[in-house]
Formats: structure tokens, sequence, C-alpha cells
């Protein structure tokens, strides 16, 4: 298969990756008031590993993870219980202290990590220049649609506390698909890599999150939901984190992380749409220029110069 092909591959896959993870919000929501969010994020998490175990047992499967395991403990920890479930806990505690939609603003900052962080543990140093003016556009195409042009909101003293929590769950979470990505390269061995990390990273993360579920009020109700709300936890946990998790290290598999990620800020405009068809929430016009600059930003951060001479 030739190079161009494989690099097209991986956009599709993540595309695919990041429609599926559009539905979150969508999904808390929907759930407002019958699930809290931290038991949400367990939910999410283990649904999600326990279908992508199912996967690779059916598939006659389970061999290497152990090995996995052993020979990248560090990175499994650092990436599953710390980069993917710890960061979403501080996520979900700045979401409380700030408004919803800038909160997604401020978080969508983490194509700015990823790229940091995969120059120094992936050694991506292409195009460097185009990536951050691309990562800025995208960034300031996200915020005038989630802020609906009110971008002052997003330095209101009011929310300093929220918001710098949710930058901060954004730059733990930018580990986690750098540090998946290392492990994949060290696991070229192993069959079905990305299934198999995708698994044990999501079934991890769920130690961080049970650790402090105890300590919270929505321990009270845990696992008494309607069928209404399983249903929908049952849709978080299997497309929204497990078959996305996986299109997400099978697609940066096949191109830079850091390019692929550039794809993240097509996440609002996926999750306004969902909006209006789910939620019957009118989009603004504000999405219309998000999506302009959006556009923008996915062309420079892809871009691929000619080497002169």
């Amino acid at each position: 298969m030739s190079e161009k092909k494989v690099a097209t591959e991986g956009y599709l896959l993540l595309i695919l990756a990041v429609f599926t993870w559009s539905f979150s919000e969508i999904i808390v929501k929907l759930l407002h008031g019958s699930v809290g969010p931290i038991a949400l994020s367990f939910f999410r998490f283990f649904i999600g590993g326990i279908f992508l175990l199912a996967i690779l047992f059916i598939k006659k499967d389970l061999s290497g993870m152990k090995k996995m395991i052993k020979d990248n403990l560090l990175l499994i920890l650092i990436s599953s219980c710390f980069a993917f479930g710890f960061s979403n806990i501080i996520y979900f505690f700045g979401v409380t202290f700030t408004k919803a939609n800038i909160a997604s603003t401020i978080y969508t900052t983490y194509p700015i990590w990823i790229t940091i962080y995969s120059i120094f543990i992936l050694n991506e140093r292409n195009n460097l220049r185009f990536k951050f003016i691309g990562i800025l556009i995208g960034i300031i195409g996200v915020a005038l649609l989630m802020t609906d042009f009110n971008l002052l909101g997003l330095f209101s003293s009011e929310y300093l506390l929220g918001n710098s929590l949710v930058l901060l769950g954004s730059i733990i979470w930018g580990l986690y698909s750098v540090t998946g990505k290392k492990i994949q390269i060290n696991e070229k061995e192993t069959s079905n890599c990305a299934l198999k990390f995708s698994a044990i990273s999501s079934l991890l993360a769920c130690i961080p999150v049970l650790i402090f579920l105890p300590f919270t009020s929505e321990i009270n109700g845990f696992l008494f939901y309607d069928f209404d709300a399983w249903f929908w936890i049952s849709f978080l946990g299997i497309i929204s984190t497990g078959i996305g998790v996986y299109l997400l290290f099978e697609g940066i598999k096949r191109i830079e992380v850091s390019k692929g990620f550039s794809l993240a800020f097509l996440k609002p405009i996926f999750t306004t749409i969902l909006a209006f068809f789910i939620l019957s929430e009118l989009p603004s016009i504000a999405l219309l220029v998000s999506i302009s600059l959006v556009m923008a930003s996915i062309l420079l951060i892809t871009n691929n110069p000619r080497s002169k001479g």
C-alpha cells in the first residue's frame, strides 16, 4: 500500500474517531440529573474496555497483553491511569466551576500539547511552523463557535478556578495519544496492538475514577438507573469510548500524532450538528465561521511541504 493511501486511511479513521467522541457531550446532557459525571466516567471506561476485550476474545487473540504491560509498565500507567482516567476527573471538576461552552473551548487546546509532546517523545518535528499557525487558527475557530463570539468569557476571573482545572485536564490528556503511540512503536510485533492497548488503557483508566467515586454523592445512586439511562451509558462506553479509542490508535499508527489530532477541531462542529438533530438545538452563525477556520487549520497542520532541492 502506498504511503499516501496509508495516510488517507489514517485520516479517515481519525475522522470517524472524532465523530464517535462528538456524542459525549450530547449523552452527558441527556443523562443530566440521572447519572453523575464521575459515575459516567467509570462506565464509559469499563464498558468500553470490556467491549474491546470481548472483540479480542472473539478473535482468539489475547496473547501478548501481559508482555505489553510488563515491557511498558510506566508508559501504560502514565497513559491509562494518569492521562486517560485522572485527566477526566480534573476536567469534570473544572466544568462544575465554569460554563460548559467555555470549558469545551479550553479543553480543545489539546492539539497544542499533543504537538509539543510529540516533538520530544516521538521526535515529530516536520512542518512545525505551519502546525502551530494551524493550531492557533483552529482554536480561534472553536472558541468562536463555543462562545458565540464572546471570547472575553474565556478570561473572566469568575471562572478562573474552573478554567484552570479544565486547561490542566487538557494538558494531561494530551499525553494519552502520544504515550499510546510510543507503546505501539515499542510493540510492533504484537498482533492487534491498537486493539489490545485500547482495551488495557480503558480498563486501567477505571482505577483513579473508582478511587474518587466513593467520596462523592454519586455513590448513593450508583447502578440504579432506568432503561433509557443504561442505553445511553452503553452507547457512550461502546461507541464513543471503546470504538472511538480503537479508531484513534489505528489512525495515528498510520500518520503523525500531531497531524492526526488536527482533526480534533472537527469535534465541536460535529457536536453542534448532532445537538441540532438529537436535542433540537439550533446552530448559530458562528458555526459557519468556525467551519471555515477549522478547515483552514487542518489544511495548514496536515500540509506536507515539498523538500527543496
